[in-house]
């Protein structure tokens, strides 16, 4: 009996299963691929198309307050359906209770095709719960290429 016949018949009492460790290895590192590379970001309670802007510099923390206004003037404040008079109220409670009041920021999300007469009383309301650091959420553009 020659060497590669005795290998054959060993392996063939061993069953068949070492074809299966290279796939588990290309599945595993499938996973760790899309773990690293993908990005997992809560969605927002309403669709929304930011406005475009040609600013490139990104927030460094996550705001303590999210905003989400929608083309039809629904409001939203922190995932939670909320009216205009409630919006000053609740950011006074929450701007009491947060941990680092000097750091206490809040982004409004709203929809690109929203005039600013439509957003105008959304900052009033948070002007007068003594909130300074506001900012609106872009996304960016190109700008008019022509």
């Amino acid at each position: 009996m020659n060497i590669d016949q005795k290998f054959i018949a060993q392996r063939n009492r061993q069953g068949g299963d070492d074809s299966v460790i290279p796939l588990i290895n290309v599945v595993f590192l499938m996973l760790i691929f899309f773990m690293v590379a993908g990005q997992i970001q809560k969605s927002d309670p309403i669709k929304i198309i930011p406005p475009d802007s040609i600013n490139e510099q990104r927030a460094e923390s996550e705001p303590n307050v999210l905003l989400v206004v929608g083309q039809e003037g629904d409001i939203y404040l922190n995932d939670e359906s909320v009216l205009l008079d409630q919006i000053e109220p609740r950011l006074t409670d929450l701007f009491d209770r947060a941990p680092a009041p000097d750091s206490f920021w809040v982004q409004i999300k709203a929809d690109g095709d929203l005039s600013i007469e439509t957003l105008r009383p959304i900052f009033s309301k948070i002007r007068a719960s003594g909130l300074t650091k506001v900012s609106v959420a872009t996304q960016l553009g190109h700008g008019d290429e022509e």
